[in-house]
């Protein structure tokens, strides 16, 4: 997150506070940290939860920062613990690759953010680390809230929620239409044929859709494309018959053709 605050911090002289000051411009962290006491004050709490954020310790920094907020909540304060919230959960993010500790950091720093604080650089955080764990609906979301799209992702929860109405069917997938007739072939209740693609060199299980003996695109069997629960060309292979169709639903924000499967 970039700063979106000032330092408010009292400069006490003559004291160990002020010289923990000046070690810390100096860089001196650990000795500044040596000097502080836990005294039951706001500056002393932030300044520690300042320099040990300076240090990447993160965890300890949040410590203090609730210290300070136990005495004042203050949104400086929140604003401070936001940061440093964000800035672990990239580490957890990159390098770490503990995808869903650093979520929960995020998660963390949304809630702790003060109404009306920019909190795009958290959502967009949350985007890429959905869209590292392969959950493109969630990162999707997390996309249309960084940059304000709040029409689009209105729009996106409306077809979501066709996914909900036909949770009892099993649904799929179609990819590879641009290779054909792009969508053209996709009406809302058009029926195609299902054909097992055996000797596919790309797929073994591939499943072909057909219109008229021509083929208009393949039934997904990709992580990328198996979005939202819809089954595999793997999963549902062995119950293809002949005489297996699929029925369009609707198109998927704009890119997806999601059917159902007539067995």
């Amino acid at each position: 997150m970039k700063d979106t605050y000032q330092s408010t911090l009292e400069i006490k002289p003559n004291d160990n506070f002020s010289e923990a000051l000046r070690l810390k411009k100096k860089g001196d962290i650990e000795s500044a940290l040596k000097l502080l006491d836990d005294a039951d004050s706001v500056e002393v709490y932030t300044l520690k939860a300042e320099m040990l954020a300076d240090i990447k310790d993160f965890k300890k920094s949040i410590v203090y920062l609730d210290k300070a907020l136990a005495i004042e909540s203050d949104d400086d304060l929140l604003i401070r613990k936001a940061d440093a919230l964000y800035s672990w959960a990239r580490i957890c993010y990159f390098p770490e690759n503990d995808y869903q500790k650093a979520l929960k950091l995020a998660d963390d720093a949304l809630e702790t953010i003060p109404e009306g604080i920019d909190a795009s650089e958290i959502w967009f955080l949350k985007g890429e680390i959905h869209q590292s764990m392969e959950d493109h609906i969630n990162a999707r979301r997390c996309f249309l809230k960084a940059e304000g799209r709040f029409e689009e992702l209105d729009a996106l929860e409306g077809e979501l929620n066709q996914f909900e109405i036909h949770k009892d069917d099993t649904l799929i997938n179609i990819t590879g239409t641009g290779f054909y007739e792009g969508l053209e072939p996709f009406v809302r209740g058009a029926v195609l044929k299902l054909s097992k693609d055996s000797e596919n060199e790309h797929d073994p299980d591939a499943i072909a859709v057909m219109k008229d003996d021509r083929i208009v695109g393949y039934v997904a069997n990709s992580d990328y494309t198996l979005i939202n629960d819809v089954k595999s060309a793997s999963e549902i292979k062995a119950s293809i018959r002949d005489t297996s169709k699929a029925e369009v639903l609707f198109i998927f924000q704009g890119e997806f053709v999601i059917a159902k499967v007539i067995f």
